[in-house]
């Protein structure tokens, strides 16, 4: 038992009322959005609740899934297809259902959308047939889903690969990737370091094909990255998003996972300082959750009026 379930008693199965000692946040590779969001997660935190709190490099979503899932990780940081998948034992996890993952709090939309240089000539999905395309970690967002709009529009890229994005600009830099998924927050890190390197092509999922492709994949939604959110981009960009959430076992304590709630609610403001995504931590988006929440957020979210839909009520509150 790792010491993200130290708060766990073992007599009978009982919950013990102090916090863990030590939590752990699986966020993803440095540089992206996910391991920012979760340092500044990890900061508010450990003001607030006064506990030690790591913030632990992982392959993304999936990775997270299954170390929270198996308790090998405190919390978590979520997309919304990954989750919803993990927890029903579809697609990626067929044959194994991960029940054990509960939701705490929603995040903000991941928005898909690839970028390289302009000497790559990449201005579109189809121009990545036979082109260098990176996806991010194994595993992650990016890379299953970037995986599965590639095969839906027919689109063959000569290779894909698969590194971190503080590692990704400077493959783009040199020439060795043409052009680079991100899923996540706006503006990406990552997209706007290539940008003060160079001049960029920026790519999303036009509106006709994402239709079909939401057709195949509902618990996704299409959205604009607005103009102006990178240097480069001078008009709106149609694309396709995913929301996020931080997850815990369904094991940790009602009143931890309640305080961890009732904090980045309460600091909200530091969130935003931290990544402007932050700015979608409402009341309301607890709807685009897409997996039962805790006991514990379920309190949180009650005690503020929210009412909530029985799809997002856990098996043990039913």
């Amino acid at each position: 038992m790792t010491a993200a379930f130290c708060a766990l008693t073992t007599a009978g199965g009982a919950l013990a009322d102090e916090h863990p000692e030590n939590v752990t946040i699986g966020a993803a590779s440095v540089g992206g959005t996910y391991y920012v969001w979760a340092t500044g997660l990890a900061s508010v935190l450990t003001s607030g609740l006064n506990t030690n709190i790591n913030v632990e490099v992982t392959g993304g979503p999936l990775h997270n899934i299954q170390l929270v899932n198996g308790g090998e990780m405190t919390l978590g940081l979520s997309t919304a297809a990954p989750a919803y998948e993990g927890f029903n034992g579809l697609e990626w996890a067929e044959g194994q259902k991960f029940e054990n993952i509960r939701a705490l709090v929603p995040m903000y939309p991941s928005y898909f959308h690839w970028w390289g240089p302009i000497s790559a000539g990449v201005k579109s999905i189809e121009d990545m047939e036979g082109k260098v395309v990176a996806l991010g970690p194994k595993g992650g967002t990016p890379d299953t889903y970037g995986r599965r709009i590639l095969e839906y529009l027919d689109v063959t890229p000569r290779r894909i690969v698969n590194v971190g994005f503080s590692d990704v600009t400077g493959q783009l830099r040199d020439g060795l990737v043409d052009s680079a998924l991100n899923a996540a927050g706006i503006p990406h890190p990552s997209v706007l370091e290539s940008e003060s390197t160079g001049e960029i092509d920026l790519v999303g999922l036009p509106r006709d094909q994402a239709a079909g492709f939401i057709e195949q994949y509902p618990y996704f939604s299409t959205a604009v990255i607005p103009a102006g959110t990178y240097g480069t981009l001078n008009e709106d960009l149609s694309t396709v998003t995913l929301w996020n959430f931080v997850i815990g076992n369904k094991d940790l304590t009602e009143d931890f996972v309640y305080d961890v709630v009732k904090t980045v609610f309460d600091e909200r403001q530091a969130m935003i300082e931290t990544h402007r995504s932050s700015e979608n931590i409402l009341l309301e988006n607890v709807d685009k959750i897409t997996i039962p929440l805790h006991p514990g957020a379920v309190r949180y979210f009650r005690e503020q009026g929210v009412d909530l839909p029985e799809r997002l009520i856990p098996p043990e509150m039913l």
